[in-house]
């Protein structure tokens, strides 16, 4: 999230007027209470896991429960963006009123893209994902292509025989292949496994690329989606640099058509909301 808000003056006034809550210690959380301390707007966390996360923080963390003998008069800041329904019901219900609470959209420019993601996130630093999908990709695999390389984590975990492609819309290596997806400019390399994760989510294309995968690939796509099943609110996808809605059997029919089936899903370890797909070409099968 890019803590960005409209009329910054105005907000700071708000938010100074009465004791301040930031619920939710999350990635919008952290960032909104980056920006509160540079504004130097004093604040305490109010967290469901709140045992859990006072040990990580140097600011109190509040359960929500115990809000109301103390911060009945406050404003509270719903800092989440996927669960802003959830915390926004649970407030009303301990005796908030909806003048008292402050959605997190107040912080953020009205457009994001991926390029001002680039910029102001930290991506990569979870291995997790990664080692879900080098155990998908066979130790004899002789080529993957990585759409949406990044820092080029994925090569350290393949075998050193296997011809790895970097994909990417700016040169992150000597070897990167540089394809903006957005301008439906997609590389022409055939490769047994394809991965396309942490990206696809982001591309007005994203219907397009996917039946490219499916033309370019001999054995496995791999990939990585945060669907409208598991994040519905079109507003908060938008915030999140979001730019496609597409549903799971909405991606399992596209690369069915195109003769890849789902063999496998995991959540993603780096995002809740996000799942990881394992499809298989239709012709591994028969042979």
């Amino acid at each position: 999230m890019i803590v960005n808000p409209e009329n910054p003056s105005q907000l700071i006034d708000i938010l100074k007027s009465k004791p301040l809550v930031l619920y939710g210690m999350g990635g919008a959380g952290l960032n909104i209470a980056r920006w509160c301390e540079e504004k130097e707007i004093g604040f305490v966390f109010a967290d469901k896991d709140a045992v859990a996360k006072q040990s990580a923080s140097v600011i109190r963390v509040v359960a929500p429960e115990l809000l109301t003998p103390e911060f009945l008069d406050a404003n509270v800041v719903i800092a989440s963006i996927v669960y802003y329904d959830e915390i926004f019901e649970t407030l009303h219900k301990l005796g908030f009123t909806k003048e008292q609470l402050i959605s997190y959209s107040m912080f953020m420019q009205k457009k994001v893209t991926w390029k001002d993601l680039e910029l102001s996130t930290a991506w990569g630093e979870d291995d997790n994902r990664i080692k879900v999908i080098a155990e998908w990709i066979p130790e004899d695999t002789a080529s993957v292509a990585d759409y949406g390389a990044g820092k080029l984590r994925l090569k350290g975990l393949l075998s050193v025989k296997t011809k790895y492609y970097p994909i990417d819309y700016i040169k992150r290596s000597e070897d990167t292949v540089i394809c903006d997806f957005n301008e439906g400019v997609f590389p022409e390399i055939q490769a047994e496994i394809s991965v396309c994760t942490a990206t696809l989510v982001f591309v007005t294309t994203a219907k397009e690329l996917l039946k490219h995968l499916c033309k370019n690939t001999m054995k496995i796509i791999i990939l990585s989606y945060v669907t409208g099943d598991t994040f519905a609110d079109t507003e908060g996808r938008r915030a999140s640099g979001y730019v496609g809605d597409l549903t799971e059997r909405e991606i399992v029919d596209i690369l069915f058509v195109e003769g890849f089936y789902l063999k496998e899903k995991r959540k993603d370890p780096a995002n809740n909301i996000d799942t990881l797909y394992l499809f298989i070409n239709n012709h591994e099968v028969k042979g």
